[in-house]
């Protein structure tokens, strides 16, 4: 079964109701393939609103959350280390992010595919 790892913007943009975003994420939830990566956790409940909070630890309460462990972040710091060196100015957290794709085979769902120069993760595309 796929899983498909949103990133913080897919998550506030279904949750806001914008489509394609909100249908996608209903049907990844229905079909239980939505997956949390921790890191988005902290991103979206650091700039929540109170009625958003709500919604988003039904969620969390349903499905938690991909862990960071040593392999995720050993690998977040081999992207880092890589891109950072073709002159890509990537966050470690977005490198986390790819790291958890990576490691639960899980494909990642953004609108900023900037953030993510990985070759070697797969990436959702509309």
């Amino acid at each position: 079964m796929q899983l498909y790892v949103v990133d913080t913007n897919i998550l506030i943009y279904a949750l806001s109701g914008q489509n394609p975003w909100a249908d996608l994420v209903r049907e990844w939830i229905k079909n239980k393939q939505f997956a949390l990566s921790s890191i988005v956790v902290a991103e979206f409940l650091a700039g929540a609103k109170e009625d958003e909070i709500n919604i988003f630890e039904a969620l969390l309460d349903k499905f938690g959350s991909l862990p960071i462990d040593t392999a995720a972040a050993r690998l977040a710091a081999d992207y880092r280390r890589k891109y950072v060196k073709q002159g890509n100015k990537l966050k470690l957290p977005d490198c986390l992010i790819a790291a958890t794709c990576k490691l639960y085979h899980a494909t990642l769902v953004t609108a900023n595919t900037r953030d993510y120069p990985m070759d070697d993760i797969t990436k959702f595309k509309v």
